[in-house]
């Protein structure tokens, strides 16, 4: 069995936001996965069985290895605003 040592990143997960539910935690996994940074979800259980699409318990966190986690905010900060600047308009 071969490691790759890119996929193993030392240190545990960082909470880099709450997203409001899991629709904007899919979006938000789904901006840092395109910019080569891991995501875990971790939500409550109960919003998935109920539907609960806002509150509390639709809350879902976004984390990432504690090496990357600078880099996630900082991409999640700035929203974006890199590629958007580089289409013309």
């Amino acid at each position: 069995m071969t490691s790759n040592d890119q996929s193993i990143h030392p240190g545990p997960p960082v909470e880099v936001c709450v997203a409001a539910n899991d629709l904007e935690a899919q979006i938000v996994k789904s901006f840092l996965e395109s910019n080569g940074i891991p995501v875990m979800l971790q939500g409550d259980a109960a919003s998935k069985v109920y539907g609960f699409t806002i509150g509390g318990m639709a809350e879902v966190r976004v984390f990432v290895p504690e090496p990357l986690a600078a880099q996630a905010i900082e991409l999640l900060e700035s929203g974006g605003e890199e590629e958007e600047e580089a289409e013309p308009a």
